[in-house]
């Protein structure tokens, strides 16, 4: 595979390739750490490769690390065979930094005294903190190693949803720890991924700091006119059809700092009670425009 070895020579010629690493290195430590200070000490079954770490070393003593890195070399063997060289690379340098990664950072538990007992608070920090540091994985282009390489070969082949794959693979998992650690650890694990998935989807899109507004309304010209006026930006208006009543309308779009909600809704509802008015967060804005807030 010459792309394989190609990509590796890019990694160290490439100074932004190089960043992306370094950074993705940042975000396995925070990981690594919060593996080792929330979620090994109660046994949090979650899903994926580091739930199986917990698993076997609750139940055979086996050192998270060493499950880790077996699992996550099959997974690179897997990933070499049949997926393109840069998910090779990045599966590889995993294998390779993550296990090393936890079991540098097994001795934290010594040095930060956590009070174990409050496991709530424990599974709820663990998925902030460890969502963060999964979607920062993500932003960066990166997938997070181990199990997640089953649902990408899976879709590559068969057109599967990366989503529902990953998904049935974490609910074995979890399923497996409820059956072997008690039915508590499968409530304690669903917290988990929901925050987990919320926090690693707010750090990949961002927070929204803008508004789009897509607006059907009888009075669009006074509309239009107290958007360009009064809030100072600039509408895009379509011609549309009502297949209902079968009339032409006119659609009005504008993208609004967030701060403007309020305004622009109340003030459609005030000249126009029955206009239809659809509201959609909007993650990144910007062209001719100024006058909007740029993300």
């Amino acid at each position: 595979m010459n792309s394989f070895y190609e990509e590796i020579k890019f990694i160290f010629t490439d100074p932004s390739v190089a960043r992306s690493y370094a950074k993705m290195t940042v975000f396995l430590v925070i990981s690594a750490v919060c593996y080792n200070l929330f979620i090994l000490p109660i046994h949090l079954v979650a899903g994926g490769t580091a739930g199986l770490g917990v698993l076997f070393d609750a139940l055979f003593g086996i050192d998270s690390s060493i499950t880790l890195f077996i699992i996550s070399f099959v997974m690179f063997v897997l990933a070499y065979l049949f997926l393109d060289a840069k998910q090779v690379v990045a599966t590889l340098f995993i294998v390779l930094v993550y296990p090393l990664l936890i079991k540098a950072t097994s001795g934290f538990n010594a040095i930060f005294l956590i009070d174990q007992s409050h496991v709530l608070i424990m599974v709820i920090f663990s998925a902030i903190i460890n969502g963060f540091a999964q979607g920062s994985l993500f932003k960066l282009g990166f997938n997070v190693g181990g199990l997640s390489i089953i649902p990408l070969i899976i879709y590559k082949y068969a057109k599967v949803s990366v989503t529902l794959s990953n998904s049935m693979i974490n609910a074995i998992v979890v399923i497996i720890g409820g059956f072997t650690l008690g039915f508590s650890n499968i409530l304690y694990a669903l917290l988990f991924l929901i925050i987990n998935r919320t926090v690693s989807e707010k750090v990949i899109l961002g927070i929204s700091k803008n508004k789009t507004f897509k607006i059907i309304s009888s009075k669009y010209l006074n509309i239009e006119k107290f958007i360009q006026q009064e809030l100072k930006h600039d509408v895009t208006i379509y011609d549309t059809y009502g297949a209902y009543e079968e009339n032409d309308r006119k659609l009005l779009m504008v993208v609004i700092p967030t701060n403007e909600f309020t305004i622009l809704r109340d003030y459609v509802k005030s000249v126009d009670k029955k206009a239809f008015i659809f509201v959609t967060d909007t993650y990144e804005a910007g062209g001719q425009d100024l006058s909007i807030s740029q993300v």
